[in-house]
């Protein structure tokens, strides 16, 4: 479970709303059945892309301590999972890491440079090392030539934010674990932005597949595709590739309308048991219990305060500007805020992506797993002979 004791040096305000938050999740993962961790049996896997975590590019930052309590709390539930949209300062994963304890490790990528929609984030695992192993394999994706991915104008190129992949091991499962932010473009079928996001899916499912049939691990593939819809060119892209998507019958956006977020699987023979198989959603919704928007009158203060900061450094740049670039910039800024705070109503519209930006525009996803096949083993042990 996350390190608690240090709430004890918050106010009394800020502790109470915490741990009245904290509270509230932890029963809602009770109600909804979440898995317990089991330290022999399962292995609880998941994916969630912590939106622009945390650098305040949008203007709606920073977290505060509260969300970084939230996102351990819900993270902690978990063995292994991977996380997207962590940007360049490791400073905040470094936070939320000490909330979680001494239990848990990462490993993530250098920030992606591409001009190409890269936007510098990093992709990479947080894990429980008392219950998972990192084998010390990890690695980008590059592709090769015959793989790269085509453009209209016939030029080759490599993704826009590379996938990652490392080995693990738990139990008796061993697991090379691969996680994508793939390109969004467009929502259009017909546009070449649209076709180049399905490009990307084809690709890291082609390559990895072709990686499997060399490996002894069971290929995990998981992350934000950007998937428009079941059935979709780039749900079909995994399907085609011969991975089994685990299938949810809510979206992972944070309105649950989108399933841009996906679990797939390309397992060796018998060595992938799922527990629950019959569940239909493994989403958490945990806006039913943080930032719910009953909770605006809360929070209203605080962005208030949060929003004044800003206005203030804004200022402060308009009038230290040395360029017509920089001085629109400045002042676009201080327009949106002050809308921001012109009335309940705009302050509630800015509520609505502020707590986003606290927690995520995603949900996470999860399935749990069987990892000790020791009694299959014993039985095999009957009939061995050299």
């Amino acid at each position: 479970m996350p390190y608690y004791k240090p709430l004890k040096n918050t106010s009394i305000a800020n502790r109470k709303r915490t741990v009245n938050g904290l509270q509230r999740l932890r029963q809602q993962l009770i109600d909804e059945r979440f898995p317990n961790k089991k330290s022999l049996d399962s292995l609880i896997l998941g994916t969630w892309n912590i939106r622009n975590f945390d650098d305040d590019r949008f203007n709606y930052g920073p977290r505060m301590e509260e969300s970084m309590y939230y996102i351990a709390e819900i993270i902690a539930r978990f063995d292994v999972i991977a996380i997207q949209e962590v940007c360049a300062d490791l400073w905040p994963l470094k936070r939320l890491m000490r909330i979680l304890g001494r239990n848990f490790d990462y490993i993530f990528t250098d920030v992606t440079h591409s001009s190409l929609g890269g936007n510098k984030e990093r992709l990479g695992f947080i894990y429980d090392k008392s219950k998972v192993r990192f084998t010390g394999i990890a690695g980008e994706i590059v592709l090769p030539p015959k793989l790269m991915i085509s453009e209209v104008s016939s030029k080759k190129r490599q993704f826009a934010r590379t996938p990652f992949g490392a080995d693990f091991q738990s139990g008796w499962f061993k697991f090379y674990f691969s996680t994508v932010h793939i390109y969004f473009g467009s929502n259009s079928i017909s546009s070449d932005k649209y076709k180049r996001r399905v490009e990307e899916i084809n690709a890291v499912a082609k390559y990895l597949a072709k990686e499997d049939k060399k490996s002894d691990s069971n290929h995990i593939l998981v992350g934000d595709f950007n998937i428009k819809e079941r059935g979709s060119d780039g749900y079909n892209a995994l399907e085609k590739n011969g991975f089994e998507i685990v299938h949810n019958k809510k979206g992972s956006n944070r309105d649950q309308t989108k399933h841009y977020d996906q679990i797939s699987f390309r397992a060796k023979k018998d060595e992938l048991v799922f527990l629950e198989p019959e569940r239909d959603d493994r989403t958490f919704q945990f806006f039913n219990s943080v930032f719910r928007k009953e909770d605006f009158s809360t929070y209203k203060p605080i962005m208030k305060k949060m929003i004044g900061k800003k206005l203030e450094k804004a200022n402060i740049e308009l009038t230290n500007a040395t360029s017509q670039t920089k001085k629109k910039k400045a002042q676009k800024q201080i327009d949106s805020l002050n809308e921001a705070v012109l009335s309940d109503t705009s302050l509630k519209e800015y509520y609505e992506d502020w707590r986003t930006f606290q927690m995520s525009d995603h949900l996470p996803l999860w399935v749990e797993i069987k990892i000790d096949f020791s009694d299959e083993y014993l039985e095999h042990l009957k009939d061995y002979s050299e």
